[in-house]
């Protein structure tokens, strides 16, 4: 009892063959972008002399414990450290992940860092217009490399002097720390220990756990 279906009738199985087909198509596309070291879609790729694509920061990193012998992490030959910018890569991953063409962990953990991209950028704008807990919040993410930005203490220092200006407590501590330390800049406990005491007055528990110092002898300070 064989029977013919209409001339007319739609083909679904056949509609979801090839979206299935177009899926594996742009997962199979998505695996060319895979850094080789983090094993992670790039969120900013560069493309190094041994053609291959890796995360900037993950390929520097790679570099520097190398300590001048740069050779590939995919095929360990000798190369040179020049890192050209893959921004066609970064712009079809962002479409890709962006569309639901890709799925899964990948796709997951490259939505997470373009959300700390927006809210470092967020960030920035009011930091730029005085807001003295944004200052804080960027000097805390840079001294970390939280919040998906690299560690860069000359950038967290930076971010922190500028809260002091406008006498936030959390960046008075915060530089008064480093002016103690020697982050970033020569050692200078008096200053130190005047941001650190302001801090401390205003409220700020950092600051008075620091003020503990007295209290051990430490940073040069009398006990």
């Amino acid at each position: 009892d064989e029977r013919k279906r209409p001339a007319d009738a739609i083909d679904l199985t056949g509609d979801a063959s090839q979206e299935k087909k177009q899926k594996v198509a742009l997962a199979d596309i998505a695996k060319e972008f895979i850094c080789p070291i983090t094993q992670e879609l790039p969120f900013e790729p560069v493309m190094a002399k041994d053609g291959k694509i890796y995360e900037r920061e993950a390929i520097l990193e790679w570099f520097r414990k190398k300590d001048g012998d740069a050779t590939s992490p995919s095929t360990g030959k000798v190369i040179d450290v020049e890192l050209v910018p893959a921004v066609q890569v970064r712009n079809t991953i962002e479409a890709l992940v962006k569309s639901g063409a890709i799925e899964g962990e990948a796709a997951a953990a490259w939505r997470k860092k373009l959300e700390q991209e927006n809210e470092v950028k967020e960030k920035h704008a009011k930091a730029e217009g005085g807001d003295g807990d944004a200052m804080y919040w960027l000097g805390v993410s840079y001294e970390h490399g939280r919040n998906g930005v690299a560690k860069d203490t000359a950038k967290a220092r930076a971010w922190y002097s500028c809260g002091a200006d406008i006498r936030h407590p959390y960046c008075l501590a915060k530089l008064g720390e480093f002016l103690l330390l020697g982050i970033r800049s020569p050692v200078n406990n008096v200053l130190g220990i005047m941001n650190l005491t302001e801090a401390a007055h205003m409220g700020t528990d950092f600051a008075a756990y620091m003020l503990e110092a007295f209290f051990k002898g430490e940073y040069g300070l009398p006990k």
